[in-house]
């Protein structure tokens, strides 16, 4: 896996130092639309190639593979352009503003038989598989509560009258693309698409969703997801059942221990060594990618889709709009 990645944000530099530590992988280019930006990240891993001009990039021969972490609303544009050009791609959650953008790439890339990951931690975690393997120890699910609030260090910039990106209707941001994601993913991971969707949203003046609560609804089940990007919580998750209850510590984004609860005692987790969320995810793609394993590449861009579908409705329910995007 030879890399070229798009953007420069913190989200890369945590990306592709687990990435490196991968067999087989290399950091091959950087492309960013500044020279000295792209330059900086370039020297923090050794990496010669920098490019400002995104063609350039995919008409690089050495580069197979693309990182996509570019604002919300240029994921479906780039990987669309990199997957034209012949490239595997990883893109950075959330993977598209619409289902149907979604459907799109994930036919692109079957249909020129390369390899489409969305860049989504939760469903690559040890933790999150003993969580599955756990569910029917702690018998019928009836309430399951996440949260994931986290003071953004653009919201400063919100209140004094600047628009950054993650809080801008026209690049796709707010909380629950950007951070209450997660929460809706660790759900839906779990127990599949909901029966319905609400979500009760608190709203800045340019319409975006500084945070909210998302309810999803299941038979004989409710999901609370609360996520804020101009707040800080405890965050973490509990999934209450009639039998027991399965404890999350930090956010579902990284389940760094988790402790399941019933009459017999208690179990607890905690394998995944210290390790970053990141490694994990890195680690799982690349086994897949070694494997030559398409089917279950497929199989997982099927729930990207769907996770898609699920985001427009919460943002439908809501009345939040992309301007781009509808």
């Amino acid at each position: 896996m030879n890399i070229g990645t798009i953007g420069t944000g913190n989200i890369v530099t945590w990306v592709m130092t687990e990435a490196v530590r991968v067999q087989d992988v290399t950091y091959e280019a950087v492309y960013s639309r500044g020279e000295a930006t792209g330059r900086a990240l370039a020297e923090r891993f050794g990496v010669r190639k920098v490019y400002t001009a995104l063609g350039d990039m995919l008409a690089d021969p050495a580069v197979d593979w693309v990182y996509v972490a570019s604002p919300n609303s240029l994921h479906y544009a780039q990987t669309k352009a990199a997957l034209e050009a012949g490239k595997h791609v990883i893109c950075e959650k959330p993977f598209a503003p619409t289902r149907a953008q979604a459907e799109e790439l994930a036919a692109l890339a079957e249909d020129k038989g390369l390899f489409l990951f969305e860049g989504i931690t939760t469903l690559f975690l040890p933790h999150f598989a003993r969580i599955c393997e756990a569910l029917p120890a702690i018998g019928p699910v009836r309430q399951v509560s996440c949260s994931f609030c986290q003071y953004s260090s653009k919201y400063d910039a919100l209140k004094a009258g600047q628009t950054p990106n993650v809080f801008n209707p026209a690049f796709a941001g707010g909380a629950l693309m950007d951070i209450n994601l997660y929460n809706l993913y660790f759900v839906y991971g779990l127990f599949g698409m909901p029966q319905a969707v609400h979500y009760h949203a608190r709203r800045h003046a340019n319409g975006i969703d500084l945070g909210g609560v998302a309810v999803l609804e299941y038979p004989g089940c409710i999901a609370a997801c609360t996520g804020a990007k101009d707040s800080q919580g405890e965050n973490g998750a509990q999934i209450i059942g009639e039998k027991g209850r399965i404890l999350v510590e930090n956010p579902v984004s990284m389940c760094t221990r988790v402790t399941v609860v019933t009459d017999a005692g208690e179990q607890i987790f905690d394998e995944q060594q210290g390790e970053t969320a990141w490694y994990w995810e890195m680690q799982g793609i690349a086994a897949l990618v070694r494997a030559g394993d398409l089917a279950e590449c497929r199989r997982r861009m099927a729930k990207t889709v769907e996770m898609a579908a699920l985001l427009e409705r919460a943002r439908q329910d809501a009345g939040i709009t992309f301007p781009d995007a509808e």
